[in-house]
């Protein structure tokens, strides 16, 4: 094992990014941990009891303890790794901050109930939820991962339709399909549970999707389809068998979230403790409209054969890509207005 720095922590982990790592790290998501913290600073809720499920070297429960001042107590979790986290939890001299080693599928077993959980295990977080949920409070924060990409994005549909009931396919916006896909598998597992999702903040990268969600009480059905045509760029939200644009069949995606993804006014109050790239990520974020996928440019010039148009010129660009934008514009105006 070597020893690493991130933010304030010192922790002992494998120099290897893969499954086979004893004590698994990956720095590449530095970034992502740097918004967690920023959120958990952000929250309201103070003297907070958490626990992280899938710790490996404890590197986030740590920095969410030493960092953001909201925790009474944190539980750091690894069946596999529990003594090395007890040496990391020594080594930063950090009081609040536990060491545990039982199977994650069992956090209801403890007993207790919390104000954060996180789920960041290999591939779906959905078998999890459950247990999950049942040991989380009502207007606590689930943060959960999902790594298996492929079903969600697009590329392995059988699946997609089997861990997460849903009908996926390569677009464009490919991310926020797969957001939106994890989204609705989680809301109907809180439905079980008699509890529904709060959506409050997002990142989405090319192998991972992470999700924080508030506990909320039942609310009004927010699942439904999204119709994407098979030969133009439309695609809609309503129910039409063949395209308004070009008369081409339209395909059904889903069923999948089509409520909101993130919490305005938590993500105001991050930017204003923030810095850097994470400040320049959550202020593009803040502009972001809520209608239903995304456009790019890019998709939209090939379309019309003609050359790509500006990222400037197009209103309300998205955080899920460079060349992405939202608009409540048909997709007839687009084509116009890209066109001319």
């Amino acid at each position: 094992m070597e020893l690493f720095n991130e933010g304030s922590i010192k922790f002992y982990a494998d120099n290897v990014q893969n499954r086979s790592a004893e004590v698994f790290f990956n720095p590449v998501r530095e970034f992502e941990r740097n918004l967690n913290v920023i959120l958990i600073k952000a929250l309201k809720q103070d003297k907070m009891e958490g626990i992280d499920l899938f710790a490996a070297s404890g590197v986030r429960g740590l920095r969410l303890s030493a960092e953001t001042g909201k925790f009474s107590k944190i539980i750091i979790n690894d069946i596999k790794t529990k003594d090395t986290v007890s040496k990391n939890i020594e080594l930063n001299g950090i009081k609040n901050a536990e060491a545990s080693g039982f199977t994650a599928s069992k956090v209801n077993c403890t007993g207790l109930h919390f104000d954060y959980v996180d789920i960041d295990p290999f591939g779906s977080p959905v078998r999890y939820l459950p247990n999950v949920i049942a040991s989380t409070k009502l207007n606590g924060v689930i943060a959960l991962t999902a790594t298996d990409t492929a079903p969600l994005y697009g590329k392995a549909k059988k699946a997609c339709r089997l861990k997460y009931g849903a009908v996926s396919m390569k677009t464009s916006y490919f991310n926020e399909l797969g957001l939106r896909i994890l989204l609705k598998r989680t809301e109907e597992l809180f439905n079980i549970m008699e509890r529904s999702i709060d959506p409050i903040f997002f990142d989405v990268r090319k192998h991972y999707i992470r999700v924080y969600v508030r506990v909320a009480r039942p609310a009004q059905d927010r699942i439904g389809f999204l119709y994407q045509c098979s030969k133009c760029p439309n695609r809609t939200v309503d129910h039409f068998d063949s395209c308004p644009n070009c008369g081409s069949k339209m395909i059904r995606l889903g069923p999948l979230w089509l409520g909101r993804l993130f919490d305005l006014d938590l993500v105001k109050s991050m930017v204003a403790i923030s810095g850097g790239k994470e400040k320049e990520y959550l202020e593009a974020l803040s502009r972001e409209t809520e209608q239903v996928s995304y456009y790019t440019t890019d998709e939209i010039a090939s379309y019309l054969k003609k050359p790509e148009k500006s990222m400037e010129l197009m209103p309300n660009g998205t955080v899920l890509n460079p060349k992405g934008f939202r608009t409540s514009n048909d997709i007839k105006n687009i084509l116009s207005a890209a066109g001319s």
